[in-house]
C-alpha cells in the first residue's frame, strides 16, 4: 500500500507528464492562422482578385497544406 505522500508524488509526476506531452503537441489552429496569413500577405501583393477572394484562397491553401502535413505524421 502506498503512503499519502507517495500517492501525491505519483499524481504530480503524472500531471507533469501530461503537461509535457501537451506542450509538445502541434497547435494546428495556430499553425493554420500563421500559414494563411503568410499566404494572404504574399498573394495580395500580386493578386488582381478582391481581398475577400484572396483571404478565402489563403485559408483554403492553408487547410490543404495542414492536411498534407498531418498525413505525413
Amino acid at each position: 500500500m502506498m503512503t499519502k505522500i507517495e500517492m501525491q508524488t505519483m499524481d504530480a509526476v503524472i500531471g507533469i507528464h501530461r503537461e509535457i506531452k501537451k506542450a509538445n503537441e502541434t497547435d494546428w489552429e495556430k499553425r493554420r492562422y500563421e500559414i494563411a496569413k503568410e499566404l494572404f500577405l504574399h498573394g495580395v501583393k500580386t493578386s488582381l482578385n478582391s481581398v475577400e477572394n484572396d483571404a478565402e484562397n489563403a485559408v483554403k491553401w492553408a487547410d490543404l497544406f495542414i492536411s498534407k502535413l498531418k498525413k505525413e505524421r
